[in-house]
C-alpha cells in the first residue's frame, strides 16, 4: 500500500495552492491592455519622480523671445505665451496629477474602509448613526462642495498673516504649491462612496461561517476584522478606488482650470489647458500636449480598474 501511495505522488505532482491575490495576478497578466496601462502608468510616476532629469527645461524658465514658438529641435512640443517649454511643463504637470491619485486614493481607502468596517460589524445604533452621516454628506453636491472649500482656503491664503495652525497650513500649501488644500478638499469627501462599499461588503461576510467560527474560538473582535473581514473586503475596494482615480484627475485639473487648483507657476495639465485654449485656432499646439497626457493617463487607470475587477473575480479562475 505505501508503495502504491509513493508511486502515484510521483505520477500526479502535488499541486500548489495559490493565495487569491496571487491567483488575481495571474488572471491580470493576461488582460494586455490592462497590463500595458499598469506598465504606462509605472513610467508615468517614474517622470514625475525624475522630472528633473528628463524635462529639457526648468518648468518656469521663460524666455519671451520663443513666443508661442511651434515644435521644433528647440523645443518638441513648442512653447507657450511666456516661451516656457511645454514638453517640460507636462512632465512637471504629471507630479501634481499623480499626487493627486495616490494622495486622494489613499484618503479614501483608509478612512472609507475603517469607518464602513465599524459600521458594518457593529450595526445597530452605531451603524445607524453612522449611515445617517455618510446619507447627509452623500446628499451634498460634491463637486459644489470641493469649489466652495477651496475658495475658503485661497481666501486664507490671500489674506496672509495668519499665526498657530492655520498659519502652518497656509506655510505648508505654498511649499507644495497649493496642492495641500487640494488634498484636505478632495480628501474629505472622497471617502463616502467608499464607505458604503465596505459596510455592503461586511454586512454580507459577517453572518458567514469563517466569522462564526472565529468567534467560538474566542477571537477578539480586532482580529475578526483585521484578519478576516478586511482581506475579503479589500479586493473590491480597490477595484473600486483604481476605477475613481480618474474623477480625482479630471477634478483637479478642473479645479487648477478655473484659478482655484495649484498655485502658478506650479505646472498642471488643467492651468496649462486653461493658459492655451484662448489661442486654439492660432496656436493649437498649446494645449494638445498636456491634453494629449491628461486624457491617456485617464483612460490607462479606467483600463487598469477594468482589468483589476475582472482579475479580481473569482468566478474567471480556471
Amino acid at each position: 500500500m505505501a508503495t502504491r501511495e509513493a508511486a502515484l505522488r510521483i505520477a500526479l505532482p502535488e499541486r500548489r495552492a495559490r493565495s487569491p491575490w496571487a491567483m488575481a495576478f495571474r488572471q491580470l497578466r493576461k488582460n494586455r491592455l490592462a497590463m500595458a496601462s499598469a506598465i504606462f502608468i509605472i513610467l508615468l510616476a517614474l517622470s514625475a519622480i525624475f522630472a528633473n532629469y528628463i524635462a529639457p527645461y526648468p518648468y518656469d524658465k521663460a524666455n519671451l523671445r520663443d513666443y508661442y514658438a511651434l515644435p521644433g529641435k528647440k523645443y518638441l512640443a513648442g512653447a507657450d505665451f511666456m516661451g516656457r517649454d511645454i514638453l517640460s511643463r507636462t512632465i512637471y504637470g504629471t507630479r501634481v496629477s499623480i499626487s493627486v491619485a495616490v494622495v486622494a486614493a489613499t484618503v479614501s481607502l483608509v478612512v472609507g474602509i475603517s469607518y464602513g468596517l465599524i459600521s458594518g460589524y457593529f450595526g445597530g445604533r452605531i451603524d445607524e448613526l453612522m449611515m445617517r452621516v455618510v446619507d447627509f454628506l452623500y446628499g451634498l453636491p460634491t463637486l459644489i462642495v470641493v469649489i466652495l472649500m477651496q475658495v475658503y482656503f485661497k481666501a486664507l491664503a490671500r489674506r496672509g498673516g495668519a499665526t498657530g495652525l492655520t498659519g502652518l497650513f497656509i506655510n505648508a500649501n505654498k511649499a507644495m504649491g497649493g496642492l495641500l488644500f487640494v488634498f484636505i478638499a478632495m480628501g474629505l469627501v472622497n471617502w463616502i462612496t467608499m464607505a458604503r462599499i465596505t459596510r455592503g461588503q461586511v454586512l454580507s461576510y459577517k453572518e458567514k461561517e469563517f466569522i462564526e467560527a472565529a468567534r467560538m474560538v474566542g477571537a477578539s473582535t480586532p482580529r475578526i476584522i483585521f484578519r478576516h473581514l478586511l482581506p475579503n473586503v479589500l479586493g473590491p475596494c480597490i477595484v473600486q478606488e483604481t476605477l475613481s482615480i480618474p474623477g480625482y484627475i479630471l477634478t483637479e485639473a478642473f479645479l487648477s482650470f478655473i484659478g482655484l487648483g495649484v498655485d502658478p507657476p506650479t505646472p498642471s495639465w488643467g492651468i496649462m489647458i486653461q493658459e492655451g485654449y484662448q489661442g486654439l485656432r492660432s496656436y493649437p499646439h498649446v494645449i494638445l500636449t498636456p491634453s494629449i497626457a491628461l486624457t491617456i493617463t485617464v483612460l490607462a487607470f479606467n483600463f487598469l480598474g477594468d482589468g483589476l475587477r475582472d482579475a479580481l473575480d473569482p468566478r474567471l479562475y480556471e
